[in-house]
């Protein structure tokens, strides 16, 4: 069973801007060419929305590749990926791919709609033009976060995961100089902060640590959900949240740390509740029957946003630069801070690399609950393996993918890319 949201038009994304009567049309059920030449806001919010659509099964389905999640319920796509089981043309994940590659298709076709009715000297310097730009970067960086391999344009080869965040790495530079042009500062720290974790990823922590550097404290983007529309409310809270469904849960590895009082898990360093991690458990058993579920916390209502970047995760970008370069002291620092804005301790001072790297993984995990990015860190620190390993259970092995393979049906429809599992990536630990 594919569990993703259904495949919407352009369209849907403009039902949840908010764009009030900007859209005058005698048939409401159906816009023309010309209704969106005349409502080009509605346009470049429907294709950020579009991209949102991803965004509660991107957390979902990340947290139960990596050690966030366990599927404790009947539906054999979650299972799959929570015992590292993946068949090639049954994967839940295909419809994050269709939905990412449909926004950044929607954002290509957008910028093109802005420079035919704006010109193209009035387009290259307009807000919305910075909006459509910046989401097609965004959406290449959940594909190179997510999958092994996907198309680097409409019916292209096949290209790594490696290369797709090169890609958006180039995007996010060429957005960012358009929010500059059109003063759009908004996207302006939204670009920065995206091409600092593209760099992070690709290596580049110089590069990633002088663009985090842009951003200030307090600052958040958030993935927007309207808790109102049936396409676009958090399926986190819908699907694997107390007092909801109940298919997937904290993964049990994390049940000895929990905090009744509190709602939360220890901070394994000082034993302290750490309200990052929020979790509930409310002694039920999840809808298996059998497995107690411990839910996450941290989304309670199906209109709450997911975080899509924010100050905590540059500042913590900072850190591992600092650690990358020797520099422990500077690293601890950055982290100490950000634990002492959640009301915990300091962590005890080390001099040791491995240790450090142990830490950032633990901050990295609190300040990033349930966004998405724990499964990706375990991986690009080669620490998956050892994580599953430490589990010592053999339903789920040390050896399993550490991505998702690609949608079959963007093998099957485009002609550069051959349908064929054994010449199709799919990494594991």
């Amino acid at each position: 069973m594919k569990l993703h949201k259904p495949l919407l038009a352009l369209t849907a994304g403009i039902a949840l801007s908010g764009c009030g009567d900007i859209l005058d049309v005698s048939d409401p059920e159906r816009y023309t060419s010309e209704d969106l030449d005349n409502a080009l806001d509605a346009v470049a919010a429907g294709v950020e929305g579009d991209l949102y659509i991803t965004m509660d099964q991107f957390v979902i389905y990340q947290g139960l590749l990596g050690d966030e999640l366990q599927h404790t319920g009947t539906w054999a796509g979650y299972d799959d990926i929570d015992h590292g089981r993946f068949n090639y043309g049954n994967s839940n994940a295909d419809g994050n791919m269709q939905e990412m590659l449909r926004a950044r298709w929607f954002a290509g076709d957008a910028e093109a709609r802005f420079i035919r009715v704006l010109g193209e000297d009035e387009a290259a310097n307009s807000p919305l033009t910075a909006q459509v730009q910046t989401t097609a970067a965004m959406a290449d960086l959940l594909l190179g976060m997510m999958f092994c391999e996907a198309p680097a344009e409409p019916n292209g080869a096949a290209v790594s995961s490696q290369q797709i965040l090169q890609q958006a790495e180039a995007e996010f530079t060429r957005a960012l100089a358009t929010s500059q042009a059109a003063g759009a500062q908004d996207w302006v720290l939204v670009n920065y902060a995206g091409r600092a974790r593209a760099r992070l990823y690709l290596g580049n922590h110089a590069g990633a640590a002088a663009d985090a550097a842009q951003i200030p404290d307090g600052w958040v983007k958030n993935a927007e959900m309207s808790g109102n529309s049936g396409r676009q409310d958090n399926d986190v809270v819908q699907l694997i949240t107390a007092g909801n469904n109940s298919a997937a849960a904290v993964r049990q590895k994390w049940w000895d740390s929990y905090d009744d009082a509190t709602r939360s898990l220890r901070d394994p360093y000082t034993n302290e509740p750490d309200p990052r991690k929020a979790v509930w458990f409310n002694g039920s058993l999840a809808v298996d029957g059998v497995t107690q579920h411990y839910s996450q916390w941290k989304y309670r209502d199906i209109g709450d946003d997911i975080p899509f970047f924010d100050s905590e995760e540059m500042r913590l970008i900072q850190a591992e630069a600092a650690w990358m370069d020797g520099d422990l002291a500077t690293a601890q620092d950055i982290m100490n801070d950000l634990r002492a804005a959640a009301g915990l301790s300091a962590l005890p001072a080390s001099t040791d690399a491995d240790e450090v790297k142990a830490y950032l993984l633990n901050e990295r995990l609190a300040e990033t609950w349930m966004e998405g990015h724990r499964v990706v860190d375990l991986r690009r620190l080669g620490e998956l393996r050892m994580v599953f390993a430490s589990l010592s259970d053999p339903e789920r092995p040390a050896t399993r993918p550490s991505f998702f393979s690609m949608d079959d049906a963007e093998a099957r429809d485009n002609t550069n890319i051959e349908d064929d599992a054994s010449v199709r990536c799919l990494p594991t630990t």
